[in-house]
């Protein structure tokens, strides 16, 4: 009786790693339908924020209107903020992506410096970074933090990524850069200049290219000679 009892003891033991080693590799579970999901939430969200505003769109009617079930939306979302959030970096993702890759440190300080001010025209004249000036303008009184959320996705992450070029060619002794993050404030200023207020305030749909060289290559070049060694 007492062998069996050992016997039946062991195979318990043996048996503990097995269960141990299946769970840990059933942990990670994405599901290809759970993205899916994520960005038809993204996308009809987009259109009520610019449709409706952000204070007049509820996450009932954001999921009735999807359509998904309430603990779905939340999964995803846990509050209206972080979804409008998702929203501004789903919608200039890709835009902003092209900026950092613009970045190209091969010693042509004037062609590099083009090339950002080019993609950082197209991100703030898109009609999805437009379209999210004007929320801002719209409900940024009543809902204050939206303005800290559209800083952090957007326009802090564009400064931060040229204060870091601009720091790399001070470094290399090509300009003189004594405040990277003042210094590329005042480059993209320089680029945003006009047109950026006359297509928020529709005063103009759109702005052709040749003028959109033009500015590039007066900012360009002022900002070169303010800042060379």
């Amino acid at each position: 009786m007492r062998m069996a009892k050992t016997s039946k003891r062991i195979a318990v033991k043996t048996h503990t790693p097995v269960k141990t080693a299946k769970r840990a590799v059933g942990r990670p579970r994405q599901k290809p339908e759970d993205s899916k999901k994520r960005a038809q939430i993204l996308q009809m969200a987009g259109k009520m924020f610019v449709k409706q505003g952000f204070g007049n769109v509820s996450m009932d009617a954001l999921a009735a209107a999807v359509p998904v079930s309430k603990p779905t939306l939340y999964s995803h979302f846990k509050d209206k903020g972080a979804l409008f959030r998702a929203v501004m970096e789903d919608r200039c993702g890709g835009l902003f992506n092209a900026l950092e890759n613009s970045i190209r440190d091969n010693g042509n300080l004037e062609e590099t410096l083009t090339s950002i001010a080019h993609r950082f025209l197209d991100l703030i004249l898109s009609p999805e970074a437009l379209s999210m000036h004007r929320i801002l303008a719209a409900e940024s009184q009543k809902f204050p933090e939206l303005g800290q959320l559209f800083y952090e996705s957007g326009p802090k992450k564009v400064r931060a990524t040229v204060a870091g070029y601009l720091k790399s060619q001070n470094d290399a002794g090509r300009l003189k850069i004594e405040n990277p993050e003042d210094a590329a404030s005042l480059f993209l200023g320089m680029v945003k200049n006009t047109p950026h207020m006359q297509c928020l305030l529709g005063l103009r749909k759109s702005i052709p290219q040749s003028e959109k060289d033009e500015l590039v290559r007066y900012a360009v070049s002022v900002f070169i000679k303010g800042n060379r060694r």
